[in-house]
């Protein structure tokens, strides 16, 4: 991989150490890998969150298989049709170890002012691997209204009234800005209640890289931002969703939202707000599992106000990044009969 200066430097970061689990890095990369590490504050928090986020993933996976074999009511295994974002994690489960001898490296460089970057085992206990076919996620190749209506095409944001505009960024100068809910098109006289924008994403690139051994876990992270005054009402809840079909996904906006039953996996994740000013900034993520026979994703970002009817103002979303983790099939499983 060559260097790639016109990524932003998360990107960038991201891009180096996710190459660092299946692969030796060349001399210019690990340089440039720990020139980053060594010289930016923020990059060295960030990695030490994906190595975080990884070490809670897989402990999630394993409560949720533990859970399912003990909960009675769980109708089985958990997978195709549940939200891996209900899952709650107790904390006794949690314990940090190692994930790979890449992240060992990583560890020490973190806290080290000279890094000395290891990378061993190509394969990693637990990886990630950024998907790269969620198009314009931080917003940046384009300005003014979003088109209206469901999205007929992949790659493309489309919805409810909303626009991008440029300023105070999360990632970049632009960012998308919530202006209206609006009506379902297939429903033209129900409630609106939500300001919803969409992406079709397809991932059917993806198959060659699944593996029957292995459960994959996509997730869907989005910042918002509430930029009102701190305890403004009425609330706003902000919303992150992914819906999984079969099927083709250009045909889906013919029929949306009625054809949520088909879905073949979901995940959903909101925060809800009350002001903050235009600093601060709140990750949401949304994860569900990836059933091999997937085609597409539906990637929804909504903000929804608690008082209705209620005028959205001052909301934003910005950096969206959809990311498919995977991790080797945990022993543990409860077949539905």
């Amino acid at each position: 991989m060559k260097p790639n200066p016109e990524l932003p430097w998360r990107e960038r970061l991201e891009e180096l150490l996710l190459e660092s689990r299946t692969r030796t890095l060349s001399a210019a990369e690990r340089e440039e890998l720990n020139a980053s590490l060594r010289t930016r504050e923020d990059a060295r928090s960030h990695a030490a969150q994906m190595l975080m986020d990884d070490a809670a993933l897989a402990e999630e996976l394993r409560a949720a298989q533990m859970e399912s074999l003990l909960t009675a009511d769980s109708g089985g295994m958990l997978g195709a049709t549940q939200p891996f974002a209900d899952v709650k994690r107790r904390s006794g489960w949690f314990q940090w170890r190692p994930l790979t001898a890449a992240a060992a490296g990583i560890a020490i460089g973190l806290f080290c002012a000279t890094v000395a970057w290891a990378v061993a085992s190509p394969r990693a206990v637990a990886k990630a691997a950024r998907l790269f076919a969620l198009v314009d996620g931080n917003f940046e190749k384009q300005s003014g209204p979003v088109p209206s209506g469901f999205p007929a095409t992949l790659g493309v944001w489309s919805g409810d009234e909303a626009e991008i505009v440029t300023g105070g960024g999360r990632e970049g100068r632009r960012m998308l800005r919530f202006i209206s809910p609006s009506s379902d098109a297939s429903d033209p006289q129900g409630r609106a209640i939500s300001c919803d924008v969409f992406q079709l994403v397809d991932l059917r690139p993806l198959r060659p890289g699944l593996n029957a051994e292995e459960d994959s876990v996509l997730e869907l992270s989005a910042d918002f931002l509430d930029a009102r005054r701190p305890n403004t009402n009425p609330s706003v809840t902000f919303l992150c969703q992914l819906f999984l079909f079969k099927g083709d996904p250009e045909a889906l906006h013919k029929t949306w939202p009625r054809n949520n039953a088909d879905t073949v996996s979901s995940g959903s994740a909101d925060v809800t707000t009350l002001g903050g000013g235009p600093a601060v900034w709140k990750k949401v993520t949304a994860k569900c599992f990836v059933p091999a026979d997937a085609d597409f994703a539906v990637v929804q970002l909504a903000a929804r106000p608690n008082l209705r009817p209620a005028k959205l103002e001052s909301l934003f979303a910005d950096d969206i990044q959809l990311t498919l983790k995977t991790q080797p099939r945990l022993p543990i499983r409860v077949v539905q009969h």
